[in-house]
């Protein structure tokens, strides 16, 4: 048989891999040669590089039907250990952490002659941000809970195909071996990755820092390492869980279903796009304002602890105690107007409510912390480019789901909206309903902008007000309109295909799969100020070497 186009891409995507690794590694120790004024960028560079290369080798695609098989196939060796394939389970496995340890060994090395001592006390726990430490472990843990159901599950032959009088199923249907030699696989690959991140964990934390680079960069770096490691190990965790799924998900020789829904592969989805978008703290020279991640580096002044800086600071960490109670009440107020809106009046008064508190607190910060003619100053990036995406995402599918509830209102199919009976308001509703959280979050959005500078802060902590401010505005309507495009999906389904041999379009798995995105995207992880972003340099280095 002559292989497909993604057989070929899946045999060579290895090598190709590999070869460039080896490039880079030319690259980086014989081409180029860092000098000390560019370093950050080189460093930078090689930090983005090494998890690049490690995420291009994570796919577990070539695994995806482990410990299934044709009855062809078990013809021609009874050996149920001959259908796992064990290079595409632990090969990913071995390249994600081979390249993080090569990439921690091989940073510039230090060119002054003398080196200076550092006496300094480092644990891995310092540079690992918790939410997504705690999120990575659930996700270990879940993977490792799969594993152990797996391990029960039996096997059973192939089924062979059936005359129209056997039953309503006419094909053939894999075998499958017993779970446990499905679990044993897995369970090792599991195993190495969690063992293997610990080790270059410890070895980030323990190696030593970068010449040319202060200990807020040098921390800051191994946060970043951290991150990374941590965003692709989940990646893959999850993914030998959808192995699992798809291997617990076949239908047996005495079920007449002959399709299923793997809900772990989905599950993976939702992490490998959650870990994608969770973006790493930026290394940033004290000299340059070169953006300011947003979510995790605070834009604070240690050398500038006098002013309203600190007290603006608090005041925005309260953001959640005033939204969280207006989005409660804008959904109290949706839910009364049910007959009318349905769900979606819950939904979009609850953001409207939200962006309305975001502006509101905006409104204060301005009245108490800035002066009119202040100037303001400039952010350069306002947003993480994952959100224009995600946005951009959401904006399209709320299009297209729309057109086929205008579609669906006309024809009269069957469907479970649950607002106004009139057919036009199964597209008006959501329509009007998504225009006006973007009005709401246009107006606080231009509120946020417009606001005079603060009058006695640092001019980065009030781009950094400002951005995360404008995050949280483009955090809930992105969340919303996912929200209502799930909504959409799941009470109005798309019309199936009158050609019966065209695979059906499983509107509600998407509508399911775009609530799951909205819930990630609207409670996407912001770190707070704490009172060690304003205290005196010395102060503060003092404090972290204790």
């Amino acid at each position: 048989m002559v292989p497909n186009l993604f057989e070929i891409l899946v045999a060579f995507a290895p090598v190709v891999a590999i070869a460039c690794v080896v490039l880079y590694l030319i690259l980086r120790f014989v081409v180029w040669a860092p000098q000390r004024d560019k370093m950050l960028e080189a460093v930078r560079k090689h930090a983005f590089w090494t998890g690049v290369i490690a995420w291009a080798l994570s796919s577990l695609a070539g695994a995806n039907q482990a410990g299934t098989f044709p009855a062809s196939q078990m013809q021609l060796s009874p050996n149920p250990w001959a259908v796992v394939p064990f290079f595409w389970i632990i090969g990913p496995v071995a390249a994600v952490l081979v390249v993080h340890l090569v990439g921690q060994l091989s940073w510039p090395a230090p060119k002054s002659p003398t080196r200076m001592a550092v006496l300094e006390f480092r644990r891995i726990r310092d540079f690992v941000q918790p939410t997504l430490g705690w999120t990575v472990l659930g996700v270990f843990l879940l993977s490792a809970g799969v594993l152990v159901w797996l391990a029960f599950a039996p096997g059973f032959p192939a089924r062979e195909a059936r005359s129209p009088k056997e039953g309503t199923w006419h094909g053939q249907l894999n075998s499958r071996v017993p779970g446990w030699v499905l679990a044993t696989a897995l369970g090792t690959a599991l195993v190495v990755l969690a063992l293997g991140t610990l080790f270059v964990m410890a070895l980030i934390a323990s190696r030593r820092s970068i010449e040319g680079l202060d200990s807020t960069q040098n921390k800051t770096l191994r946060t970043i390492g951290m991150n990374r490691l941590l965003r692709v190990a989940a990646t893959v965790a999850s993914g030998l869980a959808a192995i699992a799924g798809n291997f617990l998900g076949q239908s047996g020789p005495d079920v007449e279903a002959s399709s299923w829904v793997n809900w772990l592969g989905l599950l993976n989805i939702v992490v490998s796009i959650a870990m994608l978008l969770w973006k790493p703290a930026l290394l940033d020279s004290p000299t340059d304002d070169a953006g300011y991640n947003v979510l995790f580096a605070t834009g604070a002044s240690p050398d500038l602890t006098s002013g309203d800086g600190p007290a603006a600071a608090r005041f925005t960490n309260s953001a959640r105690a005033a939204v969280f109670p207006a989005a409660i009440v804008g959904a109290a107020v949706g839910y009364a107007t049910h007959g009318w809106f349905g769900l979606m009046g819950i939904v979009a008064l609850s953001a409207v409510f939200a962006l309305l508190a975001i502006l509101g607190l905006e409104f204060v910060l301005r009245r108490k912390y800035a002066t009119p003619g202040t100037p303001r100053s400039k952010v350069r990036v306002l947003l993480p480019r994952p959100m224009y995406f995600a946005f951009a995402i959401a904006a399209v599918g709320l299009v297209l789901a729309l057109i086929n509830a205008h579609s669906v209102a006309k024809s009269g199919s069957p469907n479970s909206w649950d607002g106004l009976a009139a057919p036009e308001a199964m597209y008006w509703v959501p329509g009007i309903a998504a225009l006006a959280i973007l009005a709401s979050a246009l107006s606080a959005a231009w509120f946020v902008l417009a606001r005079p500078g603060l009058s006695n802060a640092p001019a980065t902590l009030d781009r950094t007000l400002r951005r995360r401010s404008l995050f949280r505005v483009a955090r809930t309507v992105t969340g919303s309109w996912y929200a209502i495009l799930g909504i959409l999906l799941i009470m109005i389904p798309v019309a199936p295909d009158p050609n019966p041999l065209m695979s059906g379009f499983e509107s509600g798995i998407f509508g399911a799969l775009c609530l799951v995105i909205a819930a990630l995207v609207s409670f996407y992880p912001m770190r707070g100020f704490t009172p060690a972003d304003f205290m005196p340099a010395a102060k503060h280095n003092t404090s972290l070497s204790n």
